[in-house]
C-alpha cells in the first residue's frame, strides 16, 4: 500500500459543490476524486510532452504526413 499524506487545499465553493456531486455519483471520496484528477492531468501532460518530442524528432527526419497529423493533434489538445 502506498504511503499517503494529508494535505489541505483551497478550492472555490462552486468547484467543491461540483466535485461533491460528481464524486457521490461515482461513489468516491473527495480524496479519491482529486487524486484521480491529478493523475489524469499528469498523464495528459506526459503524453503531450512525448508527442511534442515525437514531432521534433520527425521534423528532423520528416515524414510530412505523420508530422502534420501530430501537429493537428497538438493543436486540437491545447489545454
Amino acid at each position: 500500500m502506498e504511503d499517503t499524506v494529508t494535505i489541505e487545499i483551497a478550492v472555490p465553493q462552486t468547484l467543491l459543490a461540483a466535485v461533491d456531486e460528481q464524486r457521490q455519483v461515482l461513489g468516491e471520496s473527495a480524496s479519491q476524486f482529486f487524486c484521480r484528477g491529478a493523475e489524469t492531468l499528469l498523464r495528459r501532460h506526459k503524453e503531450r510532452r512525448m508527442l511534442e518530442q515525437y514531432v521534433e524528432a520527425r521534423t528532423k527526419m520528416p515524414d510530412s504526413e505523420e508530422v502534420q497529423e501530430a501537429r493537428r493533434t497538438l493543436d486540437g489538445d491545447a489545454d
